[in-house]
């Protein structure tokens, strides 16, 4: 079974398949716990799982998880030829395309992104990276990177390349790809059920889908390890939606 959080329905019905239960005892149990709008998040989050585990026990010890990673290609077809690949692997190719793309762009003042990517090297940062929840990789409220506009590793490259100048080499990159929503599978660690019942929890209190998930969102990085095609589930353009 596949705990998916790409709409409200989904979520709904992939937690009552993890926890063996209905969707009407699932709302019920959720609806017990207090929310009068004084208790914090994290308090909440906590609550949640707290009345989760007392009545309905543990997720299915089998779950899986469905993530969603935001990314742009010119050919889509490499997801299911490569897989999702890890920073090092992807770079090389970025760099080459980026090089080709910077030509005629002028350099000017320091790269932009020089300290940041000071801390970005080891396995911690090889990725790749995805989002438990769909409507937070699409749309990256608040502090979240918006991955489908331009990767960060697209930026990073681009301000090495033409310093300031580098939204002009990002934009000729976007111009000649597509945003994709990459979802694939991967054994459940434990704690994302419970995120998921936050996620649900926060939208029966009646916030919007996209208000809680930036609340519950929790992330899934693979350390280094390629997201081979065999667990890809779906590559959505999101131009065609």
């Amino acid at each position: 079974m596949i705990l998916d959080c790409s709409s409200y329905e989904s979520v709904k019905s992939s937690l009552c398949d993890a926890f063996h239960t209905t969707e009407d005892v699932m709302i019920s149990v959720l609806k017990s716990v207090d929310n009068n709008g004084t208790i914090d998040y994290y308090t909440l989050e906590q609550n949640v799982e707290l009345a989760v585990r007392e009545k309905l026990g543990e997720p299915d010890s089998e779950l899986e998880v469905l993530w969603f990673h935001g990314t742009r290609v010119e050919d889509h077809n490499s997801f299911y030829e490569h897989g999702v690949l890890t920073k090092t692997l992807v770079k090389e190719q970025l760099v080459s395309r980026l090089s080709s793309l910077a030509s005629g762009i002028e350099k000017t003042g320091k790269h932009p992104f020089s300290l940041s990517m000071s801390g970005k090297n080891g396995d911690h940062d090889e990725g790749p990276f995805a989002f438990l929840i769909k409507t937070v990789a699409v749309q990256a409220p608040g502090s979240n990177h918006n991955y489908t506009d331009a990767p960060e590793l697209v930026e990073d490259i681009a301000g090495t390349f033409v310093g300031q100048n580098y939204q002009e080499l990002v934009s000729r990159f976007q111009e000649i790809t597509q945003p994709y929503i990459v979802s694939f599978t991967a054994k459940a660690k434990g704690y994302e059920a419970f995120k998921a019942l936050f996620f649900l929890k926060l939208m029966l209190d009646g916030e919007s889908e996209l208000e809680a998930g930036d609340t519950a969102n929790t992330f899934f990085n693979s350390n280094a390890e390629v997201i081979l095609p065999h667990r890809i589930k779906s590559v959505e353009n999101l131009k065609n939606v």
